[in-house]
Parts: structure tokens; sequence; C-alpha cells
């Protein structure tokens, strides 16, 4: 774990860059992958086509959508997560919440999907942090709160801290600083 600064206050967690950078790459390489089924799908015979076509669309524009994402998080400097007295200030990922105050916050629960875990942190009103954002952002959103039973969603991959003490850290804030 490499945290920028702690104290009994304060916690800043920086973005892992290495792991960002990884990101755009394999995003990209997945573009090309689909630019090129994309490219030889002419070649195929009529019933195959359209799936072939729309299998590459798709590729295209979801790791598209990610590596663009990704990299705008490579050129952001501002740290991935501050934990502190008045809540979770959440900058980890494209479709990062922002300030959580502690007033707002229920709990937590750990989801995992595809051997990936996330810290999910249960609000009380989700409906305002899927609000948030430009249109493809509240898509996504709005996809996490249905999918993973919360609106937001923190997964370490793009900090530099360990999970299991990312969920330590959040739930021993949250005991001391949440409004009884």
């Amino acid at each position: 774990m490499k945290v920028e600064s702690r104290s009994a206050d304060r916690l800043v967690v920086p973005l892992g860059k290495s792991k960002i950078a990884l990101t755009v790459l394999g995003s990209a390489a997945f573009v090309a992958v689909g630019l090129w089924l994309l490219s030889t799908a002419a070649e195929e015979p009529r019933p195959r086509l359209f799936l072939t076509e729309t299998i590459a669309i798709a590729c295209i524009a979801f790791f598209g959508v990610c590596g663009l994402a990704a990299l705008f998080k490579l050129f952001d400097f501002s740290p991935g997560l501050v934990i502190d007295a008045e809540g979770i200030v959440d900058n980890s990922s494209g479709i990062s919440a922002g300030r959580i105050p502690w007033s707002d916050i229920r709990g937590f629960s750990v989801t995992t999907v595809q051997g990936q875990r996330f810290l999910t942190v249960k609000v009380d009103n989700p409906k305002k942090y899927v609000q948030r954002g430009h249109l493809l952002k509240r898509l996504f959103v709005n996809a996490n709160a249905s999918y993973f039973g919360g609106a937001i969603q923190i997964s370490a991959n793009a900090l530099r801290i360990d999970f299991d003490e990312l969920v330590t850290v959040t739930r021993t804030f949250h005991e001391k600083y949440r409004r009884k």
C-alpha cells in the first residue's frame, strides 16, 4: 500500500497510474480487435455477418469508452480517494461519485464480480448519486445500481491501496464520524 497521507482524521489515496495505463493499453487492444472484426466481417456468410458486425461495434464502443475514461484518469492528478471527518471523496473511476457525506451513508458491503471486488457504498438516496454527471455517466451509474445493488462502487484497482485495507479504513471512519 502506498497511501499518500494518513492521519487520525484523514486518509488520502492516490490513483495507481500504472494500473490505469494498463487499462488504457488493454482497451486499445480490444478496440483494435473490434476494428479488425469489423474490417473482416464482409467475408462472413450472411447469417454470421450481422452477429460479427454487432460484436465488433459493441467491442469498439464499450472498450473505446472505457479506454477514454482511463486515459482521462491517467492525466488526473487529484487523489483517487479521500476519507475524512466529512465523508468520502470518490475520484477512483470514470463514474466516481464525488463527495459522499457520512450523513448519506447507511453502510457498506463487498460485491464480487468475475473475481474483482468492489466496495458498495449504501446510501439513503441512491437516485441523488445516479443523477450526478452527464448522460453517459448516469447510464453507467444506473446500471451499477441495478446490477450491483448500489449506485456507488469503489474498486481498489485504480487506487494505491489494498482492497481489504480500503474496506477496514472506510468502515472505521464511518463508525467514528457517522451521524447517529
